[in-house]
């Protein structure tokens, strides 16, 4: 007997990505089955991704020296600092990050080695393909939008940090390997200015709005990336 939709549907919200032998030939069976199956693995991708920015370092620490001090004001709600730390941990969780708590950075070139150093390695291993709709919706929450163009390469993109709030990390995979882009829409930056950090090379990008950052291990190859990426990514009409 055939898996009906509704049981189908429901087989997908407990595990979108089963590999049960039922599940599967039901996937294949209609247009619509396939549509809903698609649906619901691009909805795990992006929960995965709003969660894989990491806590900022010692935030447990800030979180327990909170309840200590709120322990010590009160003595008849003991209650209250421990709740208050769940209510962080959520609210950091829920958010993916909370902004402001990120480690300081004198300068956009000690924010570059940071951040590349925590996952940037790890994540070029990772760029097998981003749909163009994926990278104009993340794109789209900072009110800019890539050209056809540079969302046909994007292989990664996801949320992370920046030393002025919330940016884009991209992986772009051109015809002379992966390259490293990240968008930082509050942050300035000298345009052109060519930095070094172990044993890549960064180019900044001054943006209609906001700034990027091109990094790789080939300085031709990142410089020549310069332009493209200047054009690529462009305010949304309309937004401030």
């Amino acid at each position: 007997m055939s898996m009906n939709f509704s049981e189908f549907k429901r087989l997908l919200g407990a595990d979108p990505r089963s590999r049960d032998p039922e599940l599967q030939r039901a996937r294949h069976s209609s247009p619509e089955f396939e549509e809903a199956a698609a649906s619901a693995e691009n909805f795990e991708t992006k929960l995965e991704r709003s969660a894989s920015i990491p806590a900022p370092d010692g935030l447990m620490e800030d979180i327990m020296a909170i309840s200590r001090q709120q322990a010590g004001s009160t003595k008849s709600k003991g209650w209250r600092p421990m709740a208050l730390a769940a209510s962080v941990l959520i609210a950091v969780g829920a958010a993916g990050l909370t902004w402001k708590m990120n480690p300081h950075w004198d300068s956009v070139e000690d924010y570059l080695a940071y951040h590349y150093r925590h996952d940037g390695e790890k994540l070029l291993s990772q760029a097998d393909g981003a749909s163009a709709s994926d990278v104009q919706e993340l794109l789209s929450e900072l009110n800019v939008r890539a050209t056809p163009a540079l969302a046909g390469i994007v292989g990664m993109i996801k949320y992370c940090p920046t030393p002025d709030g919330k940016g884009i990390h991209m992986i772009l995979n051109t015809e002379t390997g992966p390259v490293t882009v990240f968008y930082m829409p509050d942050t300035e930056v000298t345009d052109r200015e060519m930095l070094a950090f172990d044993n890549m090379e960064a180019i900044l990008v001054d943006l209609q709005s906001g700034s990027a950052a091109i990094i790789g291990p080939d300085p031709q190859l990142i410089s020549s990336l310069y332009s493209f990426v200047q054009d690529s990514i462009l305010p949304i009409p309309g937004n401030s």
